[in-house]
């Protein structure tokens, strides 16, 4: 981002527009989406190396977890610091987490969500769901941005926390920082694109109710490998969006999130991240 679109941004932060308005904003003043050079995730990562760190509010979080960790023998938890003494991340996980997982951790929902904490930091979650089918939580993590390295950074530490587990199938919203980091520090473990996430960026890219409706025929239908195939070309030809460079590259990830290519694969029941109801 140039420092003149910086300062744009930081101006409508502190006017209380959203992030996700800040970037629409932008593009319109650009001419649309596709031409800007960075996307949302960039944005906030943006937004929060220009936020201010609370040192009081830090110094009480760390004291409240030696404080449940002298009572609770399993707590794990984690803290990275930059050169300077500033808090970048905080990841934590209790006895109980660890105990769920351990039962539960087959699969697993990698999520960070936004605008929860006055800090403006991602919170990242992970959970997963029991033999009830109800949500339980196995760890959480404090972030600053949404880098690999910050991403893999969270991922060993859950890695250290699970004495050394992966699970065998991640729900991810398709972040390319969160999908580099699985793929490093969990190579063996098969990922899914949340299906809420994928509507949406169909909604958002394609600007068209009905290819979004037919899109999601594609995606859920429970269609053999070559009807599949069939019905893509189909929606392609009926849009004429052959040269679309969102939708071809979504194609070429079709088996992380078509019904075709993850049939048999278990996810817990698992479509999106969050578990939000898509039909």
């Amino acid at each position: 981002m140039s420092k003149a679109k910086i300062a744009i941004m930081n101006n409508m932060c502190k006017s209380g527009i959203s992030t996700f308005q800040v970037y629409a904003l932008l593009a319109n003043q650009c001419g649309g989406f596709n031409k800007l050079n960075y996307d949302p995730r960039d944005l906030y990562n943006q937004i929060a190396n220009m936020r201010r760190e609370i040192p009081e509010n830090v110094g009480r979080a760390l004291n409240f977890l030696e404080e449940m960790a002298a009572k609770d023998k399993s707590l794990y938890y984690q803290e990275l610091r930059a050169t300077d003494g500033r808090l970048l991340n905080l990841f934590w996980c209790d006895g109980l987490c660890r105990e769920n997982y351990e039962l539960f951790g087959d699969v697993v929902a990698f999520e960070a969500t936004y605008n929860q904490n006055k800090y403006k930091c991602p919170f990242v979650v992970f959970t997963g769901v029991n033999h009830h089918n109800q949500i339980v939580v196995f760890a959480a993590c404090l972030v600053t941005d949404e880098t690999d390295e910050t991403y893999i950074w969270v991922l060993q530490q859950f890695l250290e926390a699970m004495n050394g587990r992966a699970p065998s199938f991640v729900i991810i919203d398709g972040a390319r920082a969160m999908k580099n980091a699985i793929e490093k520090v969990f190579p063996g473990t098969h990922h899914k694109l949340c299906a809420w996430h994928l509507l949406l960026n169909a909604t958002t890219n394609m600007c068209s109710p009905r290819f979004t409706s037919k899109f999601k025929d594609c995606m859920l239908g429970n269609y053999e490998i070559p009807v599949f195939r069939s019905k893509w070309k189909t929606l392609v030809e009926e849009f004429g969006v052959e040269e679309k460079e969102w939708l071809n590259k979504i194609y070429e990830k079709r088996r992380s999130w078509a019904t075709c290519y993850i049939r048999g694969k278990f996810f817990a029941g698992f479509r999106t991240t969050a578990r939000v109801c898509i039909y």
